[in-house]
């Protein structure tokens, strides 16, 4: 690797790691301010990351060798290790990333129930108002009647190999000012975005509103969602109404997270000059659609998490235009 793509894997890998060490260090020393005593076992959750991220791998490495064929290159494996080889560094930062971004999404849901322990409930009638403003009824109202059972199971998986997948495929990237920027940026969506959002703008969601004692505004909402959704809320409704930690726990709707990463996922391949891009984009407005009319979300957590994601990359973009008249990037420059 030449140093300075070297010196672009620095100019993420760096910002990303500390973020990650913030979160964690930050879920740790909350633990007590928030009741809570006893760290939660993620270690098959952080396991499971890693299986789909090694599939992702094997994906595209299985895609190059079908170029490599193609291209008329008699031992594609061989040219494929060459490759590798050469790219070591590269292959060390990627893989590094790819940990730190399973670790620091474990480490979101370890301070997530904190946050609410510390800053409870107390901005769900605001949202729903703007909701009810902006729509003209509470939005959910417009999937009423639909059959929600396959989207309901979509919306989970279907957001989790999104993210995943994104992730494994933006690390394969060729370094670059854009590549780097979207990296940091999904960094800070979960390290700093989301945990300052729902510090300050603590809600549950229309699905948990009765159950935190509001009314009964969204009682018709648990007619029109499937078993499945139902039985996810009831799982964080127990860990939340008993003040434990677990895989998974944790209740916030705004800002929505589910919305800001799949804004990213639309951001990243943007940014790679992608023809995929058109499709993040209409998946996107999909999962939107789709966390309104589960109940998950309100309309505007959504809102605010795609402008999140848009932030974070901005600012991403903003810190590295930065770094690049610093006095090491241009002794790199320089030297080539």
């Amino acid at each position: 690797m030449r140093p300075a793509e070297a010196l672009r894997e620095r100019d993420w890998l760096i910002p990303a790691s500390a973020m990650t060490a913030g979160l964690g260090l930050a879920a740790l020393l909350l633990m007590p301010v928030a009741g809570y005593d006893q760290i939660p076992d993620y270690f098959s959750r952080f396991l499971n990351w890693l299986n789909f991220m090694f599939v992702g791998v094997v994906i595209l490495a299985v895609i190059q060798m079908v170029r490599l064929k193609k291209a008329g290159i008699s031992s594609p494996i061989a040219h494929l290790k060459a490759i590798l080889l050469e790219k070591s560094t590269f292959l060390l930062a990627a893989v590094a990333g790819a940990m730190l971004g399973g670790i620091d999404m474990l480490f979101f849901m370890w301070i997530k129930p904190e946050l609410t322990a510390v800053a409870p409930f107390w901005a769900d009638t605001l949202l729903a108002n703007a909701d009810h403003a902006l729509f003209g009824t509470d939005p959910w109202r417009l999937f009423q009647g639909m059959d929600l059972t396959t989207h309901a199971s979509a919306y989970s998986f279907l957001w989790a190999v999104a993210v995943m997948g994104t992730t494994v495929w933006l690390l394969a990237q060729r370094p670059s000012a854009a590549r780097s920027a979207s990296l940091i940026a999904y960094f800070a969506i979960w390290s700093l975005f989301g945990t300052i959002g729902q510090y300050f703008l603590s809600s549950a969601g229309p699905i948990f509103y009765q159950r935190v004692g509001l009314g009964d505004r969204f009682a018709e909402l648990s007619g029109n969602i499937p078993e499945v959704t139902q039985t996810v809320s009831g799982y964080l409704w127990n860990f939340h109404s008993t003040h434990t930690l677990g895989v998974g726990a944790g209740i916030s709707a705004m800002p929505s997270l589910h919305i800001a990463t799949v804004a990213w996922i639309a951001l990243a391949f943007y940014g790679q000059r992608s023809k995929l891009t058109p499709l993040a984009i209409l998946f996107a407005l999909y999962m939107w659609a789709m966390s309104v009319a589960l109940g998950w979300h309100y309309a505007v957590d959504g809102v605010v998490g795609a402008a999140g994601a848009i932030a974070c990359l901005a600012l991403s973009s903003a810190w590295l235009k930065r770094r690049r008249t610093a006095p090491d990037a241009v002794l790199v420059v320089a030297a080539q």
